[in-house]
């Protein structure tokens, strides 16, 4: 099969990394890491602000457009099998649709300039559903087809998209397939053929994540944040270890997926949990290259990934539910590549913890240092990484509340980190590492944002990720319909999009969702003129009100089709300026 690959970075990625040995030199000694040079162009919003609304559907601005692109239950191929409103789709049909709960999505350009903004590659995360809505009965029955479904629901959608006659369309390609809980994968790196995760069978499977980023050589990583839930036993007897009750393993599972299968049953199949919690690259330009989980990047159930690079060296920037991390990979990309090996097999591990002086530093998850040792508890490397969520306790990490998706300007080389907080609304974090360079082991650190601060023209609660565009302007997406503390906060809105002036702070809100739903991830076309939000959960339960129900599930909302015998389905909207412009400007 000919390679249709996009290119791997664009100019300004470029431009940005052959400049971080100069920079680096030039700033070495400057220990608070003070903000660099404004992305050229100017990045301050131009839009006019929509406002906080309750409203069942999407909002834009003024001067934009807003369509649906690949909704659930879409078929991916043509004659696939059509949606049903009711809910009706077996499970064989389902495995032959768009899946549910969209989020972390990419866009990979198939081709250069062009031919790249106009056609490429969608790929999108289901890492969540609600079975009231994807079920006739609303998931009442126990049965081996709810399960199925459920399975061929969640993981991981790949689909080419192009633009014909000023639409966003689906296309017909040999790529178009869905990867679900059933799918082969394969393991990499320190603990591929480990003991730890052999069950006897061949390994299978992600849940999904809304983790995503692109590597520089065009694939998609995820993560499986949910793993737990699928998880659980019929045992009565069956009770949690600390390990088990560190990764939030129970014998109540959110699923019963192991009613009706002995691979999630945790007392029957004990070590197949350890078979989640992984990193998952994928290549979407490649059908016959199986998933493969990449141990080297620790077991955590990830809420966030962003990729940079030092000297060619990838560098991966991870979220848990609790701690971030940071893999730095022992080698550049370009030089272990190859058909048996990944340049993410090999490298170091580390935890974040934050001071309040405005430093911070990256500490190592290596086996033998203080409170990773076999007195600790820890008996080797491979034990470290199976238990990274641990490890990072043990060493001092700093517990964040809620971390979400984080990201790297393109421009500036800053991570940015959103933490949604318990019931304080959330802010928005960003740092600098030392001398310019993303394998530094120390950083400076500061508040970008708010909720409830000053120069915010949105609202900035419970920030779930952000993405910075190749045009320099930040983007930060909401999800407060499942946020703890909203209700007492008075009403915030739908969940929202905002964007963001790195240089000023600035920030305002660009598009609301429909009622129950969470932007959960944003990508753009290489030029910027066309925005991809995934919108999950739209017509779900949230912290404000009551949930659908199998007798009404349009109780909270109908987004997108409002059929008045339907119900909500998650989608990734389509953003475009009518004057064919950038977005944000």
């Amino acid at each position: 099969m000919t390679d249709r690959r996009g290119p791997a970075l664009t100019r300004r990625h470029l431009l940005h990394a052959a400049g971080l040995g100069s920079m680096a030199a030039a700033l070495a000694g400057l220990p608070h890491g003070p903000a660099l040079a404004d992305p050229a162009g100017g990045t301050a919003p131009g839009f006019t602000e929509v406002p906080v609304t309750r409203a069942d559907r999407v909002t834009v601005p003024p001067g934009y457009t807003s369509r649906v692109l690949a909704p659930w239950g879409a078929p991916i191929v043509p004659g696939g099998p059509a949606w049903r409103p009711d809910a009706g789709n077996t499970a064989a049909q389902a495995r032959l649709q768009i899946g549910t709960g969209h989020s972390g999505l990419h866009y990979l350009p198939m081709g250069p300039s062009r031919e790249g903004v106009r056609n490429g590659l969608l790929v999108i995360g289901h890492a969540a559903l609600d079975p009231t809505l994807l079920h006739t009965d609303g998931g009442r029955s126990d049965t081996a087809e709810r399960v199925a479904k459920e399975i061929a629901s969640l993981g991981a959608t790949v689909i080419r998209v192009e633009l014909t006659e000023g639409r966003w369309r689906q296309a017909r390609d040999e790529l178009n397939r869905r990867i679900t809980a059933d799918t082969p994968v394969v393991f990499s790196g320190p603990l591929a053929g480990h003991r730890a995760l052999d069950t006897g069978a061949d390994p299978s499977g992600t849940t999904g994540g809304s983790a995503h980023a692109l590597t520089p050589w065009h694939t998609y990583l995820t993560g499986e944040e949910a793993f737990p839930d699928v998880f659980g036993s019929r045992n009565a007897s069956w009770r949690p270890e600390t390990t088990e009750r560190a990764y939030g393993l129970t014998a109540g599972s959110a699923r019963g997926w192991h009613r009706h299968h002995d691979r999630f049953d945790l007392a029957r199949t004990p070590k197949e949990a350890n078979r989640f919690g992984w990193v998952v690259e994928i290549d979407p330009f490649d059908p016959s290259a199986p998933p493969a989980k990449r141990t080297a990047l620790g077991r955590i159930a990830h809420v966030g990934i962003a990729v940079a690079a030092s000297r060619g060296r990838p560098v991966v920037y991870m979220s848990d539910v609790a701690h971030v991390y940071k893999f730095v990979a022992a080698r550049p990309w370009e030089q272990t590549r190859t058909a048996t090996g990944s340049p993410l097999d090999e490298g170091t591990l580390y935890a974040l913890r934050l001071d309040r002086d405005g430093t911070g530093t990256w500490l190592p998850l290596t086996h033998g240092r203080t409170g990773l040792t076999v007195r600790d508890g820890f008996a080797d490397r491979a034990d470290v990484l199976l238990r990274a969520r641990q490890a990072a306790a043990a060493v001092g990490a700093t517990a964040f509340r809620g971390p979400g998706r984080p990201t790297v300007h393109p421009d500036t080389g800053e991570v940015y980190l959103p933490e949604a907080g318990d019931g304080g609304g959330g802010r928005l974090l960003v740092w600098t590492e030392g001398a310019l360079d993303h394998a530094a082991t120390v950083l400076a650190w500061r508040e970008f944002a708010k909720a409830g601060g000053s120069g915010q023209g949105g609202v900035l609660t419970s920030p779930g990720g952000v993405f910075a565009g190749a045009d320099g302007r930040v983007w930060i997406t909401t999800d407060v319909a499942r946020s703890a503390g909203a209700a007492g906060r008075g009403h915030p809105g739908n969940g929202a999009l905002l964007c963001a002036d790195p240089g000023t702070g600035r920030t305002r809100r660009f598009l609301t969702g429909p009622r129950g739903c969470g932007i959960a991830g944003v990508s753009a076309t290489p030029d910027q003129r066309t925005l991809f939000v995934a919108v999950r959960g739209p017509g779900s339960s949230d912290a404000r009100s009551g949930g659908p129900t199998a007798e009404n599930p349009r109780a909270v909302g109908n987004w997108p089709g409002f059929d008045p015998k339907g119900r909500p389905r998650c989608a990734v909207v389509v953003v475009r300026k009518e004057d064919g412009g950038i977005i944000g400007t």
